[in-house]
């Protein structure tokens, strides 16, 4: 029960900071609008004048749907860009503005405090996932396949990697002290190896086999498959467990990098190092 609370005391204090400065709702209304569009409407322009180019689209991903299969890649590199610049930014924040200290002293377990921290950033990329593909389900007319549940359901098989990416880009930046390089090269590198606007069979075999390492491939590729295509979460089973495996892998891997930062913190005896 302790340790709900403490999680909870840390999501309160964090939706209180946000509430503080509502004007986030006008670039949480817009931006899941405007950015796939940017890729929509290059995509648009590279099919050439007689739009030949959509049936070279439709050969390698097996959809017509191009703008349905780019909002959704997008959309979900949109959620994981969030988590870090918001939870994988988390403790580097506290330790900027000088508050890491004294709740580090607080007779609490440590990786509670992390969690809490990020909870609200989890449950605003949802929101951000949501609001983009309402708009342009209801504004664009853009049909998605599926139930809503689905969708929910496809975003929770996500949770275990995007969660143990904030938790591992908390824990390494902390000490790297440097967060807008490391968000700028990984979500750089994200970009282009998960294929959020492109089918990852397009790229070069060797860029093909690190995307195999990465969960956010498996969870895009399972997303179009269910909502874009269609298909069941039976012939999506694949990518589903290589999704949930590699977010395991990526937890742990978060959990151990936490273990670390808190050995160092005893070792050093301070935090506020800048």
């Amino acid at each position: 029960m302790q340790r709900f609370r403490t999680i909870h005391a840390v999501f309160k204090k964090e939706l209180t900071q946000l509430m503080r400065y509502p004007t986030w709702i006008i670039q949480l209304l817009i931006w899941p609008l405007i950015f796939p569009l940017m890729y929509i409407m290059s995509a648009l322009g590279m099919a050439g004048p007689d739009k030949s180019g959509f049936s070279v689209f439709e050969a390698a991903t097996g959809t017509k749907n191009f703008i349905a299969y780019i909002v959704v890649g997008t959309t979900i590199w949109m959620s994981v860009n969030m988590i870090m610049w918001g939870y994988g930014t988390f403790l580097r924040e506290e330790q900027m503005r000088g508050t890491l200290e004294s709740n580090w002293l607080c007779p609490i377990n440590k990786f509670d405090y992390l969690v809490g921290g990020g909870i609200l950033q989890l449950l605003m990329s949802f929101v951000t996932a949501a609001i983009g593909i309402i708009e342009y389900k209801y504004l664009y007319g853009i049909e998605f396949t599926g139930n809503p549940i689905y969708w929910i359901m496809v975003y929770l098989i996500m949770i275990p990697g995007v969660y143990g990416v904030g938790m591992l880009f908390a824990s390494v930046i902390l000490w790297a002290k440097e967060a807008n390089a490391a968000v700028n090269v990984v979500r750089g590198i994200l970009m282009i190896v998960c294929g959020i606007t492109f089918p990852v069979s397009v790229t070069p075999l060797w860029l093909q086999n690190i995307a195999k390492f990465i969960p956010f491939t498996y969870g895009i590729a399972m997303s179009r498959q269910i909502m874009v295509n269609g298909e069941s979460f039976k012939s999506a089973g694949f990518n589903i467990f290589m999704c949930l495996l590699q977010g395991i892998i990526l937890l742990i891997l978060g959990r151990l990098a936490f273990l670390s930062t808190e050995r160092k913190v005893k070792q050093s005896g301070s935090l506020e190092r800048f």
